[in-house]
């Protein structure tokens, strides 16, 4: 099913949803506050102590647990742990860091697009949009920020760039990074002396607009690189290898691991060939080295496995990301 989506003036037809829209809420809100409303983050963690209780000859014993803090979350008088953590660990609230981004909005250079959590609440994510896009291949691509924070010492706040490919809704994130992986990346951790910092974010959105001129770039080269079939499988069987021992085996002489092993590779290796080769995606720019790098990235945000919740979260989650960058490096050669 197709949705319509405006870009630069311009209504565009889109094949899918976006992967934050499947992993969250689509929001319309001027305010942080009024799209975490929305998205249903607007709860409280806080800590507590944590004990644990044996069983003796003299009956129930409740030990403290020394160095160890459980992360409380609080929504409609309703309490959840969310995480375990240190001693050391600071908690910032969801409304910390989302407020933060609220000058972004207010001068007009982002608007609220998505908001949602995943994991009971152990992490959250609020994603926005900016107003400069380019073409690719006549192909329109927005740009937008992406906000997150975890509540179980796994992530720290990250404020980082995304590029939307808008008819496909493939999601390039963290990718165009140079020797300086942090270059476009904001990051504050848990600790107790760590701020946010305002000036930084605003940094990152000007950084944001350095890193789509610099996919533009990327995107020109690859597409004067032709790429002809073999050469694509060729890839695709780089980037989903396989030891010898189960390369080329028949099926029946492997253990049960080996075949979920040689399936889960040989399945993506043909689903990225067959997105490559046909998809309608790939008609302005198949049997490039654009094309080979994009029909990688639309496998893993919208075909890999058999649950679509999980492969939004791993694009929201970067989990997804090396397998891109893989690609892109691939392709570069």
């Amino acid at each position: 099913m197709t949705t319509m989506q405006v870009h630069n003036n311009q209504v565009v037809e889109r094949m899918r949803k976006s992967t934050w829209v499947k992993a969250g809420t689509a929001v319309n809100a001027t305010s942080a506050a009024s799209a975490a409303k929305q998205a249903g983050l607007d709860w409280t963690v806080s800590l507590s102590d944590m004990e644990t209780t044996t069983l003796s000859s003299t009956g129930v014993n409740r030990l403290h647990i020394p160095n160890r803090q459980a992360v409380i979350k609080t929504h409609n008088n309703e309490q959840s742990v969310v995480g375990v953590v240190g001693t050391k660990y600071k908690l910032v609230q969801n409304m910390e860091v989302f407020n933060a981004i609220d000058t972004l909005v207010d001068s007009g250079d982002a608007r609220y697009t998505a908001a949602g959590e995943y994991n009971g609440g152990s992490n959250v994510w609020m994603v926005l949009a900016l107003p400069k896009g380019v073409q690719v291949a006549g192909d329109p691509h927005n740009a937008f920020l992406l906000v997150k924070t975890g509540h179980d010492g796994s992530s720290a706040v990250i404020i980082k760039p995304i590029i939307e490919r808008l008819f496909c809704a493939n999601q390039i994130n963290r990718l165009i990074m140079g020797k300086n992986k942090n270059k476009y990346t904001y990051s504050m951790k848990h600790t107790t002396n760590s701020k946010l910092s305002i000036q930084d974010i605003r940094n990152i959105t000007q950084l944001t607009y350095t890193m789509i001129d610099d996919y533009q770039a990327i995107a020109n080269n690859l597409l004067g690189k032709k790429v002809e079939d073999e050469r694509a499988k060729n890839i695709f069987k780089q980037l989903w290898a396989l030891p010898p021992e189960i390369e080329g085996v028949a099926h029946q002489f492997l253990t049960q691991g080996q075949k979920r092993q040689q399936t889960i590779a040989m399945d993506a290796r043909k689903n990225a060939f067959d997105i490559f080769a046909y998809s309608p995606t790939q008609e302005n720019i198949r049997n490039t080295a654009f094309g080979v790098w994009q029909a990688v990235i639309e496998h893993a945000d919208h075909h890999a496995g058999k649950d679509t919740m999980k492969r939004s979260i791993n694009a929201i989650s970067g989990r997804s990301d090396r397998i891109k960058s893989k690609a892109l490096d691939l392709v570069l050669v």
